[in-house]
């Protein structure tokens, strides 16, 4: 388990103690029930609120998300490998393209001709300084809107 509302979570987009809190793990053993802390290497996602996830084999990959503080949302993407409990940034967030920044997305991981993609559906994110609009897609309101978007993320060629 990993992420989540922290009440000591700082309110700066990007700073030490924010990446320390972010980069631990609660892990569960399943036959006791037992939760353990357990600390990572990488670089962590920083939004970790409403963040979309999916596996696919040994790693969780983890979308978007609410960074805690002033319409901070996210469009990255990384992934989690549980062998090595090591972060891999795939996609850095940037609103000029790839999905718009948001929280409250699913995702879920396909198989297309043998290949992995993961596909990224709807969300919450603010209208300013984002991506332009998906075409066909359906947004809610002007300011922070819900959306229908869809997006396929080709994991060979990111």
């Amino acid at each position: 388990m990993w992420g989540g509302r922290m009440p000591d979570l700082s309110g700066v987009h990007n700073n030490e103690k924010k990446k320390s809190m972010c980069s631990v793990v609660e892990v569960c053993h399943l036959p006791t029930g037992e939760w353990v802390q357990k600390p990572t290497t990488g670089d962590p996602p920083l939004g970790v609120r409403g963040y979309a996830a999916a596996v696919i084999g040994n790693e969780i990959f983890f979308f978007g998300g609410y960074c805690g503080h002033s319409h901070c949302y996210h469009n990255s993407l990384y992934s989690f490998n549980v062998d090595t409990f090591n972060w891999k940034e795939l996609s850095p967030t940037t609103p000029h393209h790839g999905p718009m920044m948001k929280d409250g997305s699913s995702m879920i991981a396909i198989k297309v001709n043998d290949e992995d993609y993961l596909v990224v559906i709807g969300g919450n994110g603010p209208s300013f300084n984002n991506t332009p609009p998906q075409p066909g897609a359906q947004y809610s309101g002007v300011a922070d809107q819900w959306c229908n978007e869809v997006h396929m993320y080709r994991l060979k060629t990111g």
